[in-house]
């Protein structure tokens, strides 16, 4: 027993005396401090996650006639965007937090927090977008919001303002005193996350594949890849296009029967084109 542990000292003392693998030795982007903070308080929800898949036929529809009758196009990743808030904006105790112990805060404007891919010092990284009261939006406007979070500067007309850029440089220490105050306060967090979460990264892939986040929010949505599949159309098999995507819901707030309820009805909303419609009121 002794010799065997006094020959595994002598070999990891070897390993040590060895001179260091050839790697080039970078700093760790501190803007990358986002995301560990979001896993950190992702890993603090009860999520429970809903994969389905909806057919992309219509959608495409819906896109082309609306490309037709407005002159210009609109993006899938819009298109389900609005089309999302147009659901939750039917039930929106969906899209409620916790406010204390005992209650529910459940906001009348739907903010969603939309992944953007940006490059940044160098680095690409996914910030946020909050496309605030996207159901009193027309679809058009959340278009043209979420072009320009592609291209403006950040701090601007974009993601990632000047605070939050300070923000997320802050030690460890420092950044969750603060989120020990965000995650009490919903007010605070919706001004600072949105209320709902959408990530596509379906473009990325081939084949059916769909990301299962750790998320912060109440829900979230993560669109798929695009797969084919046969279908009955007229008692024939047809192959045609599905996009795959995840609902992940705060199991907290939301069971798995109402969640499974709002899917069909976001799955309707896609095939009905609801959200070309004009709002019935802005704010």
């Amino acid at each position: 027993m002794a010799n065997h542990f006094s020959t595994t000292v002598s070999q990891l003392i070897a390993l040590i005396k060895q001179p260091p693998s050839p790697g080039t030795r970078r700093p760790y982007p501190k803007l990358r401090n986002f995301i560990l903070d979001v896993m950190a308080e992702g890993r603090r929800k009860n999520t429970i996650n809903l994969l389905f898949e909806a057919d992309l036929t219509p959608i495409q529809q819906h896109l082309a006639q609306y490309a037709v009758q407005h002159g210009g196009r609109i993006s899938m990743t819009t298109y389900i965007a609005k089309s999302l808030a147009c659901a939750i904006d039917e039930d929106k105790t969906i899209h409620a937090y916790r406010y204390g112990k005992s209650k529910l805060m459940v906001f009348d404007d739907i903010d969603l927090s939309i992944m953007v891919e940006r490059e940044i010092d160098g680095e690409t990284m996914p910030i946020t977008l909050i496309v605030r009261a996207a159901n009193h939006k027309h679809i058009g406007d959340i278009y043209q919001e979420l072009q320009a979070a592609k291209t403006a500067p950040l701090g601007e007309h974009g993601p990632m303002s000047a605070l939050e850029k300070q923000f997320f440089e802050l030690p460890s220490p420092l950044r969750k005193i603060i989120w020990f105050f965000i995650r009490r306060d919903p007010h605070l967090f919706k001004q600072l996350a949105g209320t709902v979460g959408i990530t596509s990264m379906g473009m990325h892939a081939s084949g059916p594949a769909v990301i299962i986040p750790i998320t912060p929010m109440t829900l979230t949505l993560s669109i798929g890849a695009i797969s084919k599949r046969l279908v009955l159309e007229d008692s024939r098999p047809v192959e045609r296009d599905f996009i795959q995507m995840n609902l992940g819901a705060n199991h907290d707030i939301i069971d798995g029967a109402p969640l499974m309820r709002f899917a069909d009805r976001f799955k309707q909303k896609l095939q009905t084109g609801c959200a070309l419609a004009h709002p019935q009121s802005t704010q």
